[in-house]
């Protein structure tokens, strides 16, 4: 098994732009879809997927798929998976859940086409770790810690890297305790404000940009933009 593991999110009509994360040695990570509560998950937007629907384990130098009990199942080469036991996933295998809505791509890095032009290292160098405890983010060896509603505002973005959010869509996660009645609105300047702080902070590894009466989006800037489209 190699060192490098990247587990892709393919979702309906986001082919090849889902979320992403490399999972190392010794770690586990849960699929499932996404809440308000359910912060320690790699999210799915999608109503048919379980909070907690499957989790992808590295022990040792393999890597498992389990089925967390999820309503839907969770496939491996077509076949559904027992809940709460461990099958090993091998190189071409072919992970989907919700009977093949959502696929679940494991690559292993002699799998992976940004290896032909770019060295591991690099690789490591641009993942992406967040930090809720801290309220910060990790790109490389690069620390940048936020503030509360920026750090909300970032997590809401990169989950969907190079789609559109709608600006309705930041009020109520970053400010859930002012959607509800009574409360005093946000309004369009604070969204923009915080838009414009959180993008100071990120320097140059991303940017935010609005567009008129689409929403917003965040994308990664400089060489690293370029090797994640050249993955997608």
């Amino acid at each position: 098994m190699p060192d490098i593991v990247k587990i892709i999110l393919d979702t309906a009509g986001q082919k090849g732009h889902g979320s992403f994360l490399y999972l190392e040695q010794g770690r586990s990570v849960t699929i499932g879809r996404h809440t308000h509560m359910n912060r320690d998950v790699l999210a799915i937007y999608n109503q048919l997927v379980s909070k907690r629907h499957c989790c992808l384990h590295r022990v040792h130098q393999e890597v498992f798929i389990e089925d967390l009990g999820s309503k839907n199942g969770t496939e491996l080469n077509g076949q559904r998976l027992i809940p709460h036991r461990r099958y090993p996933v091998s190189p071409g295998d072919r992970l989907t859940l919700v009977n093949g809505l959502v696929r679940l791509q494991v690559e292993f890095d002699g799998d992976l086409e940004e290896t032909r032009e770019y060295s591991v290292s690099e690789l490591l160098e641009r993942e992406v770790q967040l930090y809720d405890h801290l309220q910060s983010i990790q790109i490389g060896t690069e620390q940048v810690t936020l503030s509360k509603k920026e750090y909300l505002l970032f997590k809401l973005l990169h989950s969907r890297l190079n789609h559109f959010v709608t600006k309705e869509e930041i009020m109520k996660q970053v400010w859930p305790e002012r959607c509800v009645e009574n409360a005093e609105l946000v309004g369009i300047d604070e969204v923009n404000s915080l838009i414009y702080r959180t993008n100071k902070k990120l320097g140059s590894n991303f940017v935010i940009k609005s567009v008129y009466k689409k929403g917003v989006y965040m994308k990664r800037e400089g060489s690293f933009a370029e090797l994640d489209a050249s993955n997608a």
